[in-house]
């Protein structure tokens, strides 16, 4: 495998290139951005091979970190993005979510399907509840948008869980745990910055992608395990502040006032519904 600024190349071919890409990272730059994004450095690496500018076929937020899959043309790029839903036969993340208000826990499993909005600033929100940035709401059709989960381990006052994507959409994971009133650890935006580790990031990872690959038909399957902290927050009984060390209390646990909504148990929004699984 190679590596460039902690990017790791999985797999490539004539077509696609897989990295394991690190948090903090941007999938892709903006105008006026001046940092390295994932695509620009594989640009760079790639460059002195002739090839045509690598594309990112899809996107992980900057603070997520994981499995991502890059085109080196744009006939590859357009086909698997045209394709998407059928070839790409699954995608699974990791994540660590704050208990409720109540202190309450994830439910063992289930499945969120909250249709996703966007605002002005492109972030996700289920209609009917305040958005992320309690900015005006723009007008539009909300999308469908499908999370199946389980809770993998419990903690004390989080617990670890897989989710597994039906639908794509940006933000899904994020926004969906908060509906559910259990926001990724480390969420800025969707948990309201509250957080009991704050010597971590984003506790997101991009686990497993597997996908048929368009032109060959062979099967790909590419697993990276999410960081080691992930862990650590579930056992850990204090966290460290610029005052010292404090108990992790179950305030500090939990969502601030401010994040979106709890959902009752097996219950939902109009439009929208929790369903745990028997």
């Amino acid at each position: 495998m190679k590596s460039s600024r902690s990017l790791r190349i999985l797999f490539e071919d004539s077509d696609f290139i897989i990295i394991h890409k690190p948090a903090g990272v941007l999938s892709v730059g903006y105008p006026g951005y001046s940092g390295k994004s994932a695509e620009d450095i594989l640009t760079g690496m790639f460059r002195n091979r002739g090839a045509v500018r690598i594309r990112a076929v899809h996107r992980l937020d900057r603070e997520t970190s994981g499995v991502m899959m890059f085109a080196r043309s744009e006939e590859a790029r357009n086909v698997m993005m045209d394709r998407w839903q059928e070839l790409v036969t699954r995608r699974l993340y990791r994540c660590v979510c704050l208990h409720d208000s109540r202190g309450d826990g994830l439910p063992p499993s289930g499945v969120i399907d909250a249709p996703l909005a966007y605002n002005r600033q492109h972030r996700a929100y289920v209609p009917g509840l305040k958005d992320p940035q309690d900015t005006v709401k723009t007008a539009g059709k909300a999308e469908k948008a499908v999370t199946g989960f389980r809770v993998v381990e419990r903690g004390r006052c989080c617990d670890l869980a897989e989710c597994e994507l039906e639908t794509g959409r940006k933000n899904q994971i994020r926004a969906h745990m908060a509906y559910m009133g259990h926001p990724v650890e480390g969420d800025p935006v969707y948990g309201n910055g509250n957080t009991g580790f704050p010597e971590y990031g984003l506790a997101l990872h991009a686990r497993i992608l597997a996908f048929t690959h368009p032109f060959t038909g062979e099967s790909h399957l590419f697993e990276v395990p999410e960081p080691d902290f992930f862990r650590s927050m579930l056992s850990v009984q204090a966290v460290t502040g610029k005052a010292g060390t404090h108990q992790v209390s179950r305030q500090s646990c939990s969502p601030g006032g401010g994040a979106p909504g709890r959902v009752p148990r097996g219950r939902g929004r109009k439009g929208s519904r929790f369903i745990p699984e028997k």
